[in-house]
């Protein structure tokens, strides 16, 4: 009788993964899922303290809703200090040295994939790939150091800056493949040692099923019904609150529509950061307080309630030179998964809006722009925003689905 084919197994590390429960960044979460769902066993190893938690999780392995995770002990920390790169060096360590054990409870690796939050667990997977014979994946969100130069300000001749474009080179170089979620990063990193035909393009996703079951009641989704039922167009801003996301500009787009008598439009702002007191005082100064309301985060289930209930969504990014190579964010394919007409002011080498022709693109800190974005929306009949929330929809489930993306990783799994 013939031996049963052994199933393939793929070791995904990722050092800030989330999921149902977990975190936010579900990606490492509806990737393996599927590979559980195409035959294939797989884990998720993360670390059991990083800033995007929930809440810390105990070292070990826990199942989430049928996903096997194992959290490898990491240092608590705040900010972006030392106590965070101890953390990062921590996590590594303790991933190569539990290797073994980790071999013999989830079995043997045939692929072993380091995703890039940073790069410097590549060196541990790396070393345990090698130990098994694994193929080893560098999966790229952020062009580190490239990004601690450009967002982060450190200086180019940081020895820290150093010692991380040494990795980013010795990880383009030993990798089977390098699969980037950013679309127009091949030239740097083939400029950096990439061979060109180990680079591929698996962008940040969607799960159909993500958010659909049953939640709370929250204010924030009465107030948007009730909004909806007097006749206004509600748009929605659901993401992080940070300075390097703009948010400013659609309090200050709202300031303008008042000042032009237009009464017709109101802004929804839900989610947390740095800048949410500073954004709470701008609405207060600029009397939008009935126009503009904003609320803390909420869990998803609540937020694809919230999309149910609006009329379209917003999302803006200062403007920042790496963006050239790129961006896959969550927050626009969420929106566009909702049939929601978006108001997308971003400036990069990618424009999904005007790729899907499912809203308006406009120049980021640009409020007089985003008015009138905001205002052509208005001005559509329900009709009209409905096929162009819809064309976003068709155009998301064809390029983002996570059931397609986990198939492309699986191909790639099994090409030489």
């Amino acid at each position: 009788m013939m031996e049963a084919k052994r199933k393939l197994n793929v070791w995904y590390i990722h050092p800030y993964a989330g999921g149902p429960g977990v975190g936010r960044y579900s990606r490492p979460y509806f990737l393996v899922h599927h590979w559980i769902g195409l035959g294939l066993r797989a884990t998720v190893f993360s670390a059991s303290f990083h800033h995007l938690l929930d809440q810390p999780q105990n070292v070990g392995e826990k199942i989430i809703d049928g996903v096997p995770y194992e959290f490898v002990r990491g240092r608590n920390y705040t900010g972006n200090g030392l106590g965070r790169l101890l953390n990062m060096m921590q996590f590594s360590w303790n991933f190569f040295r539990n290797s073994s054990k980790y071999a013999t409870q989830y079995g043997k690796p045939d692929v072993i994939i380091a995703s890039s939050p940073h790069p410097y667990a590549f060196l541990a997977a790396r070393s345990v790939a090698r130990k098994y014979g694994a193929k080893i994946f560098f999966e790229v969100r952020d062009l580190w150091p490239l990004s601690l130069v450009e967002l982060g300000g450190v200086s180019a001749n940081h020895p820290l800056i150093s010692f991380t474009g040494w990795v980013e080179k010795f990880s383009y170089k030993y990798s089977d493949r390098v699969v980037s979620l950013l679309p127009l990063t091949a030239p740097h990193m083939v400029e950096r040692g990439l061979a060109a035909a180990r680079w591929a393009y698996i962008p940040n996703g969607i799960d159909r099923q993500e958010g659909q079951r049953a939640s709370e009641a929250h204010p924030i989704i009465s107030l948007a019904k009730e909004w909806r039922k007097s006749g206004f167009t509600v748009f929605v801003y659901a993401g992080a609150l940070g300075r390097p996301n703009h948010v400013d500009s659609l309090v200050k787009a709202m300031s303008l529509l008042k000042l032009q008598g237009d009464k017709n439009i109101k802004a929804l702002i839900v989610g947390k950061g740095e800048a949410e007191s500073d954004l709470k005082k701008l609405v207060l100064e600029l009397e939008l307080d009935a126009d503009v309301r904003i609320f803390g985060q909420i869990p998803k289930a609540q937020i694809v309630e919230l999309f149910g209930e609006v009329s379209a969504g917003f999302i803006s990014l200062r403007p920042e030179p790496i963006f050239r190579f790129g961006i896959s964010p969550n927050k626009l394919f969420d929106y566009m998964l909702a049939s929601l007409p978006v108001v997308f002011a971003v400036s990069a080498g990618n424009d999904p809006v005007k790729e899907a022709n499912c809203g308006y693109s406009v120049a980021p800190g640009d409020a007089k722009a985003v008015a009138l974005a905001m205002q052509n929306i208005d001005c559509l009949s329900e009709t009209q925003r409905r096929e162009m929330g819809d064309r976003g929809r068709s155009y998301v489930l064809k390029n983002h689905d996570y059931a397609a993306l986990a198939a492309s990783y699986v191909t790639l799994f099994e090409t030489d």
